[in-house]
């Protein structure tokens, strides 16, 4: 533990944290589980950084509708805690009347074109980084562009693929300190509370509960889903060569919240995938040509309920090679499942361990947590979209293109009996 000097006391820092203080990396990430100290020891760094040279700060998260919402609070409270008295807080900033350093806070969503505007930014500390979306880091990044600047970031993990856990740990650019830290950093100095240690006790019973809230692992599966986490991830990661034909399949929205996807494999790797909303069935058309490079040996699949049938019917007018596909349709095999959508699911289920996907965090979301139950004559139904979305899931239009892109079952052949 350091111990830095304050006017006539000493205050007691972290040497996990240490790193807070080196102004020679772009980015510092921290994370892990439930109390490790994570925001306090960013908070109280930033505030001591802040009395020795002028700091533009900037606090923000994915989303903040109120000051609330944001580390002010704690900021405050650091300062009333170590009588920081160069700190002047006001309702939506904090101000070092001394040396000038100032805090400012902001949610990303709701004010991303403010925050490209802003110029001048030292430091920018991202909390709850599990949140933020790939499109905001986007914009976000090359807006924390002055010299010497630095990105700072805290967050427990929610999925594998959480855009910010890729970006700063998986994939670590160059200048970039990545420590996780948990519990056991505040126990062993003693700063621990016994009712936190208790809820640790408790929460021992319950493996996955205790491994995402205190150790920072990403959510566990739940028992029921179709398709295993782990080998969604091993498909991401595996590297085969693409040998074989390209097919392609596409799931269809029209002008509402879902989105149209179009999903291309050669063999079993997928090589390409393209997301579109708001678009019409003429234009999709047009792009779905573009897509296949106007090649019309290739086979496409789309999924021909609702919506669908309008671009079937288009692109067969093209003289493309179409296969629908209607997911509430009859499967292959009725003795394992009630519909189409079923057997497709498991049939990507069944090949997972040989295919090639892409590393990205939508389809793992939407691949791993769609779930399953028995019907009465013990065969396997996928639950329905609608259902999947009741739970709080955007509708999985990755998953889906993905399937019908894969779904190739062989035909099942009648006995014959010879008299």
């Amino acid at each position: 533990m350091m111990e830095i000097a304050k006017e006539k006391t000493k205050i007691q820092f972290l040497n996990e944290f240490k790193q807070l203080f080196n102004e020679s990396w772009r980015n510092i990430v921290f994370y892990g589980g439930r109390n490790s100290g994570k925001s306090y020891q960013i908070g109280l760094a930033l505030l001591l950084r802040g009395r020795k040279k002028k700091l533009r700060i900037l606090c923000t998260r994915e989303i903040q509708k109120t000051i609330k919402d944001s580390v002010h609070k704690l900021l405050k409270d650091l300062i009333d805690k170590y009588e920081f008295a160069d700190y002047q807080v006001t309702n939506d900033s904090i101000v070092n009347i001394i040396i000038g350093t100032e805090f400012f806070f902001k949610g990303l969503r709701l004010n991303i074109n403010e925050i490209k505007s802003t110029e001048g930014i030292d430091i920018c500390w991202i909390e709850e980084g599990q949140a933020i979306t790939e499109h905001s880091l986007n914009i976000l990044i090359p807006t924390i562009r002055k010299a010497g600047s630095q990105i700072i970031i805290s967050f427990n993990r929610f999925t594998e693929l959480d855009p910010v856990y890729v970006k700063f740990v998986m994939q670590k650019p160059a200048r970039t300190f990545v420590k996780k830290v948990n519990y056991d950093v505040l126990e062993k100095t003693g700063l621990l509370s016994e009712t936190i240690k208790d809820e640790i006790i408790e929460d021992k019973k319950y493996p996955d509960k205790f491994a995402h809230i205190w150790l920072g692992e990403p959510l566990s599966q739940n028992e029921f889903s179709a398709i295993s986490r782990d080998e969604i991830m091993q498909s991401m990661q595996r590297q085969i060569t693409d040998e074989g034909q390209i097919e392609v399949g596409i799931d269809v929205a029209r002008m509402g919240g879902d989105r149209s996807v179009f999903w291309k494999r050669k063999g079993l790797k997928t090589i390409d995938f393209q997301v579109l909303q708001h678009k019409r069935l003429t234009e999709l058309a047009d792009l779905v040509e573009k897509f296949v490079e106007y090649n019309k040996e290739i086979k496409i699949k789309i999924d021909d309920t609702g919506v669908g049938g309008g671009l079937t019917d288009e692109l067969l007018k093209r003289e493309y090679q179409i296969i629908p596909i209607n997911f509430g349709g009859e499967p292959q095999d009725k003795d394992k499942y009630p519909n189409l959508i079923s057997e497709a699911w498991f049939y990507l289920g069944d090949i997972i361990k040989e295919i090639q996907l892409p590393l990205e965090q939508d389809l793992l979301m939407e691949l791993s947590t769609r779930q399953w139950k028995q019907d009465t004559r013990g065969r396997r139904r996928i639950e329905s979209k609608d259902d999947y979305k009741k739970r709080g899931f955007r509708s999985p239009d990755l998953a889906d293109a993905c399937i019908i892109c894969y779904y190739n079952p062989q035909q099942i052949e009648p006995d014959i009996h010879f008299i």
